[in-house]
């Protein structure tokens, strides 16, 4: 781990940036420090990479660094001069999709005709033009508005820049030991948990506990609890298992994703709902992303969740969000919650 200052780590995102290099800047949850992976060598015999997969597996990004960056944050009272409030985040933005909402209601009576599909996961994505974007700002009010998230900027020559403060892991492994989280069930304002959002969550539980069941070692499945991103409220519930003996996790995680968490259950039901329904590429919005070091001993990846793309050749940015749906789902709520999800981070963004 090399620390850095502010200058000369701005220097390296630029110099990368003009030589199509890929790099990502990422601050893992409840942590005061960011951390800088950079693409300094064309040569892939780094131990220590930032592993980028999209949703269906087809797209792999590797960023091998040849030393970790990390800077400190500082107090965030300093960096007030520099984080401005979002001048047209207004409802205005998000227009209204019809086709959403109706792939919304076609679900929910498909479910409730079929017993054996109990969730399905549907997204949409909508594209925001801007004249002025400043991503450093940008990133910058995102580390300070989620100290609770794992918050990126990343950039790739082929697929150009994402930023995103996902509240989700997906595996954190270190030698026998695995950690995940099953997190699913959505409310936001004055909204009270009901059934639905139970019952979708215990579904990603159940999951992951027959998912263990083939290995030998102690499941431990901790008390459900409420995390808090801005104004959404999540259902969390932490899950580890210890290991008899240390597995392949990369070959675990090939097995394990994707959760229900981001396609729904049973796993094949979903994905070919998906497939065939939702109408536009998730490209890596629910895929999975994160730090591996020395080789795989230790991973800590993470859903790609809260994320946009930036384009800025055409000046616009995407956004992704979506809704499990189950039998007890009601249309209109579904969509209101993308609506949130889209301004959880949208209202972070900084434009001029």
């Amino acid at each position: 781990m090399v620390k850095i200052n502010v200058i000369n780590l701005y220097k390296k995102i630029i110099e990368n940036y003009w030589n199509n290099k890929s790099f990502v800047l990422f601050k893992k949850p409840y942590e005061k420090k960011i951390y800088f992976f950079s693409q300094e060598e064309k040569s892939k015999k780094e131990n220590n990479f930032f592993l980028i997969v999209s949703f269906n597996r087809n797209y792999t990004i590797r960023i091998y660094t040849k030393k970790i960056y990390s800077i400190n944050i500082e107090n965030p009272k300093k960096m007030d001069n520099f984080i401005f409030p979002l001048q047209n985040s207004g409802s205005s933005l998000l227009i209204y999709s019809k086709k959403y909402k109706n792939l919304i209601e076609n679900a929910i009576e498909t479910i409730k005709k079929n017993r054996d599909f109990e969730k399905v996961v549907l997204s949409r994505c909508i594209k925001i033009p801007f004249q002025n974007f400043y991503l450093k700002k940008t990133f910058q009010k995102l580390i300070y508005s989620y100290p609770n998230a794992f918050v990126t900027l990343w950039y790739d020559f082929n697929y150009g820049f994402w930023i995103g403060a996902s509240p989700e892991l997906l595996v954190k492994c270190n030698e026998k030991k695995l950690k995940t989280v099953a997190l699913a069930g959505t409310i936001w304002g004055n909204h009270r948990w009901t059934k639905k959002e139970v019952e979708e969550h215990n579904i990603v539980i159940k999951y992951f506990v027959n998912f263990f069941k083939k290995f030998s070692g102690n499941l431990c499945v901790e008390k459900t609890r409420i995390l808090n991103i801005g104004h959404l409220h999540h259902l969390e519930t932490p899950i580890s298992f210890s290991f008899l003996e240390k597995p392949n996790y990369f070959k675990i995680l090939d097995e394990i994703s994707p959760t229900p968490s981001i396609c729904g259950f049973p796993k094949n039901n979903s994905l070919d709902y998906i497939r065939k329904y939702e109408g536009y590429q998730r490209n890596f919005y629910t895929g999975y992303f994160g730090p591996v070091y020395d080789g795989g001993s230790r991973i800590e990846l993470y859903l790609n969740l809260r994320c946009a793309k930036i384009k800025m050749d055409k000046k616009e940015i995407v956004l992704y969000a979506g809704s499990g749906i189950t039998k007890d789902s009601e249309a209109n709520k579904e969509y209101a919650e993308t609506e949130n999800k889209f301004k959880n981070i949208l209202s972070k963004f900084i434009f001029d």
